[in-house]
């Protein structure tokens, strides 16, 4: 791992069981560039945010982060990139929180951590076989995580998506939500889950700062409803992705990405 300047909320807490760690991969932007500078200004929001949890009331400078820096992606190369990720996160003692980085690190993520369900918040499917002639892409990730392996996935908020993509989601059982409210009782029988943040997930009025905005997107308050889900079932990790801080002049989505760290981290602990 690289040394970090920053700790997530200026938190290294050996003993709080959330463990976080930059990723900063950016190997097949699409659209807007700069996903790898997403880690360290996500940290950077962090430092300047109050922890109590809107939704719960919890403090969570009471539990705090351990802060462990970033792992290094192997330069213009994604799949040795993703078998780096998994190979630290296997080693990772505690709940995993990713900062990324381009949205095919969650391959990874869930390679290694095996949850039950994998709750994605996402403008897109990520469903495509191949994106601009490539198998492995930001746009391909879970196609080729969901040829491998068997597991719940749901995914909620997706609105930009093409025919191949809903069919193959039809195949495999792979859950599309469009209201936030569904999906408390779309997760009610998974025993723990994943959940993956895709900052497109939120309008872009509300999070600019993204690397494939798409209008008709959702707001913080549906962000707060979907993690009621988190009550009656164990996160084993998270990610938070596709922040393009180039295009977050304010710095607000940064700011919404670490309040989004915040409050499943509250929820969960519910």
């Amino acid at each position: 791992m690289i040394g970090e300047p920053l700790a997530f909320g200026g938190y290294k807490k050996e003993d709080s069981k959330y463990k976080v760690l930059g990723f900063p991969l950016e190997v097949t932007t699409t659209f807007r560039e700069g996903t790898k500078w997403g880690p360290y200004e996500i940290r950077r929001a962090s430092t300047y945010i109050e922890f109590r949890s809107s939704l719960t009331g919890l403090d969570v400078d009471e539990i705090g982060f351990h802060d462990l820096g970033d792992v290094a992606p192997v330069l213009g190369d994604l799949e040795e990139s993703l078998k780096v990720l998994e190979r630290v996160l296997r080693n990772v003692k505690g709940i995993p929180i990713i900062l990324g980085g381009e949205h095919s690190l969650t391959y990874a993520a869930v390679k290694a951590l095996r949850p039950d369900c994998l709750l994605i918040l996402d403008a897109h499917l990520d469903l495509r076989d191949e994106c601009m002639g490539q198998k492995w892409s930001h746009a391909t990730w879970l196609r080729r995580l969901t040829e491998e392996l068997e597991l719940r996935v749901i995914v909620a908020g997706a609105r930009a998506y093409v025919k191949e993509e809903v069919e193959y989601a039809k195949k495999k059982g792979i859950k599309i939500i469009t209201e936030p409210s569904l999906v408390v009782e779309s997760i009610s029988s998974c025993r723990n889950l994943y959940l993956s943040l895709d900052m497109d997930f939120f309008d872009p009025a509300v999070a600019p700062g993204v690397s494939n905005p798409e209008p008709g997107g959702y707001n913080f308050s549906d962000y707060l409803t979907v993690l009621q889900s988190l009550y009656k079932t164990q996160l084993v990790g998270m990610d938070v992705v596709e922040l393009s801080p180039p295009y977050d002049p304010s710095g607000v989505t940064a700011i919404l990405a670490a309040r989004a760290i915040v409050e499943a981290v509250a929820a969960n602990e519910l």
